[in-house]
């Protein structure tokens, strides 16, 4: 149910932005749940406060509550196989470049482009301190200092770790967990390594495993702080001190690309989806001699793709194909779909969702277990939109494959 729409004019900014924005570091925020902290900006956009080009990259925006961090590429005229990668440093009020640290890159042996396109990094950035780690599409992992943009330390996943090229390029965001970054890597030294993010030193690498597209998750499950991470073939849970397997689930069809994050539920359950799961699932952890998984529901009609998705007491909301939807976690039944937001992703402030959806449009919406309700729609990007926009304190900064911008949301 749409109340009206209206184009997004460039307006000046009514109000300023805050001296010292709130940290989101790393995918998904602190948490990973793609929920904002102020729940009293929730209204309308108000005006757009700048606007800058960009290049090719879906990976998200960040911050560690001084400046903007995300990537792009900037591709070969001859040969999109080719280009360069960047991580660019902004500056929040202005949008004005403070640096940006390049290198070279190619795709693998066995990575392709979706339709033919450029090379575009997909992992979005973790900021831990001073320190910002980046993954790009062909496995860089690279590590720069936040001020300056100073190279710390720098790996390359495939030759010093034989991880695996993943076919569509490598989309895992690190986590960041304590004063270390959990990097997701797959392949035949180990599915999951932390490293230190001062000096860069491996604190531990887990079993092998081969990768997927699913960034690591942390939990407590059982009483036991973990890390879930989802590959091709599994789901399971590491320690956080060792990176010992602590359980293990086998998915039903492995082999296929799995994107979604796992959602952490209350109860020691956990939510997974993506083309490997076999649609949705729910999962419970029983602790007995032993982890024991049990399987609460499936829906495999309904898998979460490529988007990001949230949940909170009643039910998961996310894209579902090229449809938004939602699910039930009593059951796993569908509970409704929308046909107005393509491809899109989203972010919750308070009880007010923006939903950007892949064409660039904006819209504010509530939601609940019967209906998508949107309130109000902007032109908010140009360009293919396949990143979750960021709210800091009352500004939300969203991305496109052309360009970057900020706009203030009215409290």
């Amino acid at each position: 149910m749409c109340r009206y729409s209206f184009m997004l004019l460039l307006l000046a900014p009514s109000l300023s932005l805050a001296d010292e924005p709130s940290p989101w570091p790393q995918y998904g925020g602190p948490e990973r749940t793609f929920r904002s902290s102020n729940s009293s900006a929730g209204g309308p956009v108000e005006s757009r406060l700048w606007r800058k080009d960009l290049g090719p990259g879906t990976s998200g925006i960040v911050t560690d509550g001084r400046s903007l961090f995300t990537m792009y590429s900037r591709p070969d005229a001859k040969n999109n196989a080719r280009g360069e990668e960047i991580v660019i440093c902004l500056d929040p009020k202005t949008g004005e470049k403070r640096w940006e640290r390049s290198y070279p890159v190619e795709r693998l042996k066995g990575q392709e482009s979706y339709t033919g396109e450029p090379i575009r990094p997909q992992a979005t950035p973790a900021v831990c301190g001073t320190a910002i780690c980046t993954l790009g599409y062909t496995g860089i992992l690279l590590c720069s200092a936040t001020e300056t943009g100073k190279e710390l330390w720098k790996y390359d996943l495939v030759k010093e770790f034989d991880a695996t090229p993943v076919q569509f390029g490598f989309a895992s965001s690190p986590l960041v967990l304590g004063d270390r970054f959990i990097v997701h890597v797959g392949g035949k030294q180990a599915a999951v390594i932390a490293i230190r993010a001062t000096d860069g030193q491996v604190l531990w690498k887990s079993t092998p495993a081969e990768p997927s597209y699913s960034s690591p998750m942390r939990a407590t499950i059982n009483g036991t702080s973990q890390i879930v991470q989802m590959t091709r073939d599994h789901v399971f849970g590491l320690s956080e001190s060792d990176g010992k397997m602590l359980w293990s689930y086998t998915l039903p069809k492995p082999g296929l690309t799995n994107v979604p994050t796992p959602i952490v539920l209350p109860g020691n359950k956990l939510l997974i989806s993506g083309q490997g799961t076999g649609g949705t699932r729910l999962l419970e952890l029983v602790q007995t001699n032993g982890t024991t998984i049990r399987e609460l529901w499936k829906n495999e009609k309904v898998a979460f793709f490529y988007a990001n998705w949230i949940s909170d007491d009643l039910a998961v909301y996310g894209s579902v194909g090229p449809l938004f939807g939602s699910l039930s976690l009593t059951d796993g039944k569908e509970l409704w779909r929308d046909n107005g937001q393509q491809n899109a992703n989203l972010i919750v402030n308070g009880r007010t969702a923006y939903i950007l959806r892949g064409d660039g449009r904006l819209s504010r919406a509530t939601f609940n277990t019967k209906e998508l309700d949107v309130e109000d729609t902007y032109d908010l990007l140009k360009g293919r939109s396949w990143t979750a926009p960021t709210i800091i304190d009352n500004v939300l900064y969203a991305r496109s494959e052309k360009e970057i911008t900020a706009v203030q949301i009215k409290k």
